[in-house]
């Protein structure tokens, strides 16, 4: 992976050299204009103050095009092996990952937390099976649309855009139980309470105070919200920043990470480092870690003969 990573950094240090030769282009254009105006003003001659201010506009010419050609290269050289090296790093080649495709709006509604949108996007579908436990994952954006009329009768239109990603993992055994962990400021527009079951409370004062939990049988909720859950549960919402909402539905789990996204910026003047390729390697980690923190591979969960 440090290969990866250093290819990807000698090749934006070659195309930024490049840009840099348009960049001295265009301030030495810039220069002489400022030279020009320097001369008008002393002997006030409105020419020169044209000249000037044409060669601001020749020069942010010259330089946005280069920019945008050398920026583009350099992109082009690993934007689509990226997603693909991030995820064979922890997968191998047991995957299945479609950038353009995503997952369906019915089979997130399934988790009964989600309002129906007026446009739904989604993208960057990742499936896989380990074990037991299959799991899939996409990017989403609910977009709800409002019309308003001033005083004078003006209409206007207005797009709240609601964004994160979506995980749903499928275990052989059926719980037979809904069980509905939110954090508390997760209710917006798109996520609501799917008023399910009644509401209950854990020793754990910290994980009281971050999510409520709804259930439809509070025995069974113990038996999955362990101590040790609810402690892995907390830190994993430290660790990646987001509004977290965990469904347990039968033999599902349906997660959101509301308003997600840690991904760093690319571009020509940003170093390519392993705190960037991590910040993209992320969101094909997290259903692992997910696994681990709700103790998914647990037998209570693969054992079809428990009661």
């Amino acid at each position: 992976m440090n290969e990866f990573i250093n290819t990807i950094e000698s090749n934006r240090i070659f195309f930024k050299k490049k840009l840099n030769i348009i960049l001295i282009v265009a301030l030495s254009i810039l220069g002489a204009g400022l030279i020009c105006l320097i001369i008008g003003l002393i002997f006030s001659n409105s020419t020169l103050f044209i000249i000037f201010f044409l060669s601001i506009i020749v020069a942010a010419i010259i330089y946005g095009a280069g920019y945008s050609v050398y920026n583009k290269k350099y992109l082009s050289t690993f934007e689509k092996d990226l997603d693909r090296k991030a995820i064979e790093l922890n997968y191998g080649n047991d995957y299945f990952y479609d950038p353009i495709k995503g997952i369906d709006f019915e089979s997130i509604n399934e988790s009964r937390c989600v309002n129906r949108p007026d446009e739904y996007h989604s993208s960057k579908l990742f499936e896989v099976k380990r074990h037991n436990i299959s799991f899939l994952s996409s990017n989403y954006i609910f977009d709800f649309i409002h019309y308003t009329t001033d005083s004078k009768g003006n209409s206007k239109k207005e797009v709240n855009h609601y964004n994160g990603r979506f995980i749903k993992f499928t275990f052989p055994r059926n719980l037979n139980a809904f069980l509905s962990i939110m954090e508390k400021n997760s209710i917006d527009e798109m996520i609501k309470d799917p008023r399910l079951g009644e509401k209950i409370e854990f020793e754990y004062m910290e994980f009281n105070e971050k999510f409520i939990v709804k259930a439809s049988d509070p025995l069974k909720a113990n038996y999955i919200i362990t101590p040790q859950v609810q402690c892995n549960i907390v830190d994993f919402d430290k660790a990646f920043k987001s509004n977290l909402i965990v469904c347990y539905l039968d033999n599902s789990v349906y997660i959101f990470m509301h308003e997600y996204n840690a991904k760093m910026g690319l571009g020509i003047y940003k170093e390519f480092n392993q705190k960037v390729f991590d910040s993209y390697a992320n969101e094909f980690i997290i259903p692992l870690l997910l696994i681990d923190a709700l103790d998914l591979d647990n037998d209570k969960y693969i054992n079809k003969n428990l009661n």
